[in-house]
């Protein structure tokens, strides 16, 4: 009786969820989470993938979240299995990604009393979940409540500020039965999510800030969400950037960054030079989604003294430096557009637009001059990924080369685990993302992808059409940039910051079952990567850098920027 309870119980869940749009879920092995684990794979709407490791498995489930908008179920025992979760779940709150995390427990009889494999799940993750909520053992006189559970779980995951939901169930033995009939289905669909832009009073308090002012646009993550809407919302900032004559600084993760007059790609290596800096500060800047992750342009922005104004969907307008006049929690292509059809809009001076555009230019023609290295291994990625596809960057130095270096690769969803700004999970999430069927390409260092390696379990068994390209400079490359590298000695540096590993990363991909080779440049990445795309599977291909090279490519890059900006049309003699 009571494994049929518990069947019921889990089979209404699981109904409920694919009623409301969720059709995938993460399952870890486990004996107290039998009832839903045999629940997700017994319904045919439900797509489950199966994973050993739990950690791998909350970033999965997390590149689910991502690619499709909806929150992706991810399964977990009882005890440190449940722990597993929380580097995914913590990404997932300050990304705004909706995931549904379900962890089995011992009933209550079975806590505080030594059972094995339990510990206190309750708040188990604290501030970083939206709702958590412990229903208790299921008991079929409650059983009128089981699809309101449901559907409370993927409202708490998606509304308001999307993220994580963690319910946390308790199951009796015996684990396993029959579901009896399900409680009756109600009709009651989610409504959609409203456009609302600025009100009278705040587009009136904005309007003086836009017309005729030397202005910047900053597109971070989630300037377009991957909608129906994403492509409406494009329109929208370019079409307030026309009218206005404003720069677009549009990082790739903002799905900003398109061949477009007004779009700028190349701003961090044209800041990077004084003179340019200071002849380029903005009056007024509108911040749009996440941060960029150029420290250069950050400091930039910080430092203009600007009137700084921010909007997001959902309000998440980060401001680490506190310059940030007024935000607002409005549709973003709803707010452009009333910003560009404010009834006095005047374009910016003339000098203003012109000498960005012609910035934008000779930076651009600067970076195809002499880009090389680990710079070229991130244009030469982005450029295979292939209209349709998804290209996942690690943070540190891959998401920065692609930003700083990198023109637009129209037509491929670019994404970056920017919400905590780790390096773990990396892999694992363009696994959740390939799972959704889009061809997927996963560009990380070699420290990023040796803190997954166990995304690789099972993957060649998977049927995903996914590439990795690991950039293997034996250790931290990006700690070469910093003050620590010329501060301490040589030795002490390496133990501490450089931390070469030694690895054999192709190896250890073959080990797993997977296609594997080591390239030396940009030119042999781009022809692997053609010839995964022909075949399609998993495979790994690790390309040869060195640290020390690496730091004098980017030197060599930002001179020839500031070179050539400096000689563009209205910098000369500034």
């Amino acid at each position: 009786m009571t494994g049929d309870v518990a069947a019921t119980f889990c089979a209404t869940l699981v109904d409920e969820w694919c009623r409301r749009g969720v059709t995938h879920a993460v399952v870890c092995p486990g004996s107290r989470s039998s009832p839903m684990a045999v629940a997700l794979t017994a319904h045919d709407g439900m797509n489950v993938q199966v994973h050993h490791d739990e950690r791998a498995a909350g970033f999965m489930a997390l590149g689910i979240g991502i690619a499709t908008g909806h929150p992706a179920v991810v399964l977990t025992t009882s005890g440190t299995a449940a722990v597993e979760l929380h580097p995914a779940i913590v990404e997932a709150h300050h990304a705004a990604v909706p995931m549904i995390a379900v962890t089995a427990d011992r009933p209550p009889e079975l806590q505080r009393v030594g059972a094995p494999q339990t510990i206190d799940q309750r708040e188990l993750f604290g501030g970083a979940v939206r709702w958590f909520v412990d229903p208790g053992p299921p008991q079929d006189q409650f059983r009128e409540g089981w699809r309101q559970l449901g559907a409370d779980v993927v409202y708490a995951a998606r509304r308001g500020i999307p993220g994580p939901v963690h319910l946390n169930l308790a199951f009796r033995e015996p684990l396993l039965g029959e579901p009896g009939d399900l409680p009756a289905a109600a009709m009651s669909p989610e409504p959609e999510m409203p456009r609302f832009g600025l009100l009278d009073e705040q587009l009136g308090s904005l309007a003086p800030m836009v017309v005729a002012c030397r202005g910047v646009i900053v597109a971070g993550s989630r300037t377009v969400v991957a909608d129906d809407r994403c492509a409406d919302d494009l329109a929208a900032v370019l079409e307030l950037a026309q009218r206005t004559g404003w720069p677009v600084l549009a990082d790739h993760l903002s799905g900003a960054r398109v061949d477009h007059e007004r779009v700028v790609s190349a701003f961090d290596p044209m800041l990077r030079d004084a003179r340019v800096a200071t002849t380029l500060r903005p009056d007024v800047v509108i911040r749009i989604g996440g941060l960029l992750a150029s420290r250069v342009t950050n400091e930039w922005l910080a430092a203009s003294g600007a009137e700084q104004i921010a909007i997001d969907r959902w309000g998440v307008c980060p401001d680490p430096d506190h310059v940030v006049g007024t935000s607002f929690p409005v549709d973003v292509g709803e707010a452009c557009r009333q910003l560009a059809s404010l009834p006095r809009l005047a374009a910016a001076p003339d000098d203003w637009t012109d000498r960005w555009r012609a910035a934008e230019v000779a930076a651009r023609a600067a970076i195809d001059d002499t880009i090389s290295g680990e710079p070229a291994v991130a244009g030469a990625v982005a450029a295979s990924v292939g209209a349709g596809g998804a290209l996942v960057v690690s943070s540190s130095m891959p998401v920065r080369d692609l930003e700083w270096f990198t023109a637009a690769c129209p037509d491929v969803r670019v994404v970056s685990n920017r919400g905590a700004n780790g390096i773990d999970g990396v892999v694992s999430t363009a696994v959740g993302i390939a799972c959704t069927g889009m061809p997927t390409v996963c560009l990380v260092g070699d420290v990023a992808f040796l803190h997954d390696t166990n995304a690789m379990v099972g993957l060649a068994r998977r049927g995903l059409d996914l590439a990795v390209v690991v950039i293997d400079n034996d250790g931290g490359g990006i700690f070469s940039f910093l003050a620590q590298a010329e501060a301490l000695p040589l030795d002490r540096f390496e133990l501490l910051f450089g931390t070469p590993h030694g690895a054999d990363l192709v190896g250890l991909a073959r080990a797993h079952g997977l296609d594997a080779s080591r390239v030396v440049d940009a030119a042999a990445v781009a022809e692997a990567l053609t010839t995964w795309r022909r075949s399609g599977g998993a495979a790994v291909i690790v390309v040869d850098s060195d640290r020390d090279a690496n730091v004098e490519v980017h030197r060599r890059i930002n001179d020839a920027v500031a070179a050539a900006v400096s000689n563009a049309d209205g910098f000369r003699g500034e």
